[in-house]
């Protein structure tokens, strides 16, 4: 069942279920249950998951024990397929790993020596490990970081630019006399410095790196400047995300990513774990977008004397009137409108 159609039974189902038609809630749920092989992806599009989350606290309770048993199905075949995903990308991060292997063994051997007798150039094996770190960012899991090997966990007093006596020296590229960019440069510098133990001519090309793309993205130091230095400072500075760090004083992170990543991109391993769990979760427990509605029996139809009805309010007059009361019947398909 591709999105369209099974946005149109959503849609059915959820009529069925206002108008008060169990049988029919309980067939489009059978359905459902059959003909739907639930992704992330589908379920977000066409609001499945919401609908079915909802008929799980129903009155009739084959209908609730249905939703309940669906909700379950989809959400288990979802973590199944994430796992799927992640052995996948391990096996590959195992096969790029025994390639690199080998061809460290081989260019350790006499056999595997070049003709000239030189030493080996290593530049083509950076390059498979820039390209390893790209290709496991594009997955669709958070991508596995490089060990932390320019990051000193058990420093007490954190590197500045000051300690590191270049604070003076510090200047933004291509910005002769302007202190802010200045500053924000020594900002840049501090971030990166608090625990690293990479050498201060690197950490220096990495904060002017950064400060360089970040004005170029909005050629001037107002507040739009200022705000995005102010972010990336603080992100980069967070003593929980260390790996972040590690990768922009590596080179695996270009300068120009850094300045472009959104806060979610700079996220530590934990949060972004966190926020995939969270995503999960509400696939199932968000409400659709609507007006709120409260369940009610204070008012009675004088057309069919039912008093079981859901309503809400909405100010459709001038605001020295009072609200508009709008109440629908649960088991009947007309409105009535008390003022």
């Amino acid at each position: 069942m591709d999105s369209k159609a099974l946005s149109d039974a959503v849609k059915e189902l959820n009529e069925a279920n206002t108008a008060g038609k169990t049988e029919d809630v309980t067939r489009l749920l059978e359905k459902l249950r059959k003909d739907v092989q639930p992704t992330e992806e589908l379920l977000r599009s066409s609001k499945a998951g919401v609908a079915i989350g909802k008929l799980r606290n129903h009155s009739t309770p084959g209908v609730s024990t249905l939703a309940k048993e669906i909700v379950k199905l989809w959400k288990d075949a979802i973590e199944e397929s994430k796992r799927k995903r992640k052995r996948e990308d391990g096996d590959k991060d195992d096969a790029v790993k025994r390639v690199k292997g080998e061809g460290s063994s081989a260019a350790a051997s006499p056999a595997a020596a070049s003709p000239s007798g030189a030493s080996p150039d290593r530049k083509p094996r950076t390059e498979a490990v820039k390209s390893e770190v790209k290709t496991e960012a594009s997955g669709s899991s958070p991508p596995r970081r490089p060990p932390l090997s320019t990051i000193d966990s058990s420093r007490k007093d954190p590197r500045t630019a000051a300690s590191d006596g270049v604070e003076k020296t510090l200047r933004a590229e291509e910005a002769e006399g302007e202190d802010v960019r200045d500053k924000c440069v020594v900002m840049m510098y501090n971030a990166l410095a608090g625990d690293s133990t990479a050498d201060k001519k690197i950490l220096t090309e990495r904060a002017r790196g950064i400060e360089k793309a970040a004005y170029d993205l909005v050629r001037n130091t107002g507040n739009e400047y200022r705000a995005k230095m102010r972010s990336l400072f603080l992100n980069l500075k967070d003593k929980q995300n260390p790996a972040l760090r590690n990768e922009i004083v590596l080179g695996y992170i270009e300068a120009a990513k850094v300045a472009a990543m959104s806060k979610e991109e700079m996220a530590s391993e934990s949060v972004r774990a966190l926020n995939e769990k969270l995503a999960s979760d509400n696939l199932f427990k968000a409400k659709a977008v609507g007006e709120t509605q409260a369940e009610t029996d204070a008012f009675k139809c004088s057309r069919c004397q039912q008093r079981k009805c859901t309503y809400y309010q909405m100010q459709t007059r001038s605001a020295d009137e009072p609200m508009t009361t709008f109440v629908t019947y649960v088991f009947f398909t007309h409105d009535c409108f008390v003022c």
